[in-house]
């Protein structure tokens, strides 16, 4: 995300001077990315691993959090191929692009059936976040877990899809919940 792309996105809603601050403060304090991303991440694997050790005890399996938290972060590179085709698509593909063609980019998901500047904005994230990568990820994710319960990849997946599905979709009702709530 380059300067200018953020003075075309705010030139309609603001004077140059408050651009001019905007983007300063971004220059000023994007070093706190390096810090806030990791840590994001961290409890992003944290939160799905104490979800899926909850599940195991509910379904009566037995492992430690360890191993659990090892198929997460395996799992979790499954979510670096919608990065590489962003990159890919902006960098080489599309490149005259705007900050709202790269907020609403979303590759292989339900956002692409429909215009996205015609949808409520509380939509968007839902339709984002039901994709192919998605699915790719539950399926990862239920062939690591099929190592731990030493069953068969069905009962594996029929353990993922239940535990899993109901943490994307408290997941996705929350950061709904948030965008009507927040107007954004």
């Amino acid at each position: 995300m380059t300067d200018e792309i953020y003075i075309q996105h705010l030139f309609k809603q603001s004077s140059i001077e408050k651009i001019d601050e905007i983007l300063s403060l971004r220059a000023e304090w994007s070093w706190l990315n390096f810090l806030i991303v990791p840590l994001i991440h961290i409890i992003k694997v944290l939160l799905i691993s104490f979800w899926i050790l909850c599940g195991m005890i509910i379904f009566g399996f037995k492992s430690n959090f360890n191993s659990i938290i090892r198929v997460v972060l395996v799992a979790e590179f499954v979510w670096l191929l919608p990065s590489i085709i962003l990159v890919f698509w902006f960098g080489l593909i599309d490149t005259s692009y705007t900050f709202s063609d790269v907020q609403t980019f979303a590759p292989l998901s339900l956002l692409i059936l429909f215009d996205a500047s015609q949808l409520e904005s509380w939509l968007i994230y839902p339709l984002k976040s039901l994709n192919l990568f998605e699915v790719i990820y539950l399926l990862v994710l239920a062939l690591g877990i099929k190592k731990i319960i030493k069953k068969d990849y069905d009962s594996a997946l029929k353990f993922t899809l239940p535990v899993y599905g109901s943490a994307l979709v408290v997941w996705i009702l929350f950061v709904t919940f948030l965008s009507i709530n927040l107007g954004a």
